[in-house]
């Protein structure tokens, strides 16, 4: 299914070539998603001699299909945030991707993107409590904000709360405006890394620095990503003639986001873990059938799917990605907030390479604990998967689940995808499977 972002923005012809024989760098950056891209634009106009390696298009993946949020405000994180990590950590935590909103902001000034600042909302479905603690959590910490009695929904809820000065815009538009000032290297498949060197079907590219940002990492021990970290998968609805909402709005409790693009309304929902839980076509209809009952007069233009790459404490993994290869770094486990936090890493990534520290690395460092719930969440899930019988992903044999309306055969454990003749669309899987 085609995106709204696929379907609004033109791709640039110039700003990517293919890769012919081994190259020679100072930073690879593997994966031409908004992570690895604005990584690489920001590397080289540090004075890195940068490459970036795509296994299909540039922006042809997770960056097309996301509803490109630009906000700081990830759900009711603030109040958690101080709870466990102390306000300190809570307020760089909001720094940073403020910070990450405004960087956006000045690359939009020169790039044509759509960028429109609007408020956001976290709407109270469940718990006015739970806002009012995320309430205070903003005082504490300084954020600017308001509050609604009612949100702009058209679903009851018990007030929202905003945070100003922020953003929405066209990934793709953004992330096509900067290829022309990266060294671009599509259906360039890094299958592979040994050392320093990584290694495609078409070449291979050696370099001082490696930047996985791959959405998910294709390197498993050490790292341990396997265990940290699993994929969600949501769906989207575009209508036009719908109301348009007054900023971007998103549940407490995991129902249905909203945001407009020119006379578009998006409405998001439906989500769970990719190759688990409902049907693919069952979340479509959970979505459809609340648009359906909402915006009666409203007719769907655009419909997509969106993948999630989930972190155990739901803050990304940024920086090095294992203490035995310091020049390798990653960029992962955005939660669902991948716009800011691409933005994130590419300025925290960039500052560990160029200047040798981040203010923020130890707030996102790979290396932090692993004890949460969610560990064992995973953990179980693989053992589930791994002794049931079927068809079996080529990443680490786990049983996948035939995805109903993409044809597709997704994976409950990592949320690899694989084609109907069993290639492979989305990792951390570098093999096919056979079909």
């Amino acid at each position: 299914m085609t995106s709204l972002w696929e379907a609004t923005a033109v791709r640039p012809r110039e700003g990517a070539r293919m890769l012919e024989g081994d190259v020679r760098a100072d930073v690879l950056v593997i994966g031409g998603g908004m992570a690895g891209v604005l990584s690489a634009y920001l590397l080289t106009q540090a004075g890195c001699r940068c490459v970036l390696a795509e296994k299909d298009r540039a922006g042809g993946s997770v960056t097309a299909n996301t509803t490109a949020k630009v906000t700081a405000q990830h759900g009711l994180v603030y109040d958690k945030l101080v709870k466990q990590e102390g306000p300190d950590r809570a307020r760089q935590y909001f720094e940073a991707n403020q910070a990450a909103v405004e960087g956006l902001r000045q690359l939009a000034a020169s790039v044509p993107c759509d960028f429109e600042e609007r408020t956001a909302y976290v709407y109270a479905e469940q718990s006015a409590a739970a806002l009012e603690r995320e309430r205070n959590a903003y005082e504490r910490l300084g954020i600017p904000h308001h509050e609604l009695a009612s949100a702009p929904v058209p679903l009851p809820n018990k007030g929202a709360l905003g945070m100003e000065q922020q953003a929405q815009f066209n990934p793709l538009k953004l992330l096509y405006g900067l290829l022309p000032s990266i060294d671009v290297y599509e259906h360039a498949f890094v299958t592979g890394v040994e050392g320093n060197t990584a290694r495609t079907d078409r070449g291979s590219i050696t370099a001082d620095y490696i930047v996985y940002a791959t959405h998910y990492p294709l390197v498993n021990v050490p790292g341990l990503y396997f265990m940290k970290e699993h994929q969600m998968r949501s769906y989207v609805i575009a209508l036009e003639g719908a109301p348009l909402t007054d900023g971007m709005l998103i549940s407490d409790g995991g129902g249905f986001s909203f945001r407009t693009y020119r006379d578009f309304l998006l409405v998001g929902g439906g989500g769970h873990r990719t190759g688990e839980g409902p049907k693919p076509s069952e979340g479509y209809a959970e979505v459809r059938s609340f648009t359906d009952a909402a915006y009666p007069e409203a007719q769907e233009r655009y419909a997509w799917a969106t993948q999630d790459c989930m972190s155990l404490d739901h803050r990304p993994y940024i920086g090095v990605h294992r203490r035995s290869r310091p020049n390798h770094y990653v960029a992962t486990g955005f939660s669902k907030w991948g716009m800011t936090g691409s933005y994130v890493a590419a300025r925290t990534i960039t500052d560990l390479i160029v200047k040798g520290r981040s203010s923020v690395q130890g707030l996102f460092s790979p290396q932090r604990s692993m004890l949460h719930a969610s560990l064992f969440s995973n953990l179980g899930t693989s053992t589930a998967n791994l002794v049931k019988p079927g068809r079996r992903c080529s990443h680490l044999g786990c049983c996948l689940a035939h995805n109903d309306v993409e044809d597709s055969w997704d994976c409950p454990c990592h949320g690899s995808r694989f084609a109907a003749d069993g290639t492979v669309l989305e990792g951390p899987a570098t093999k096919p499977i056979s079909v």
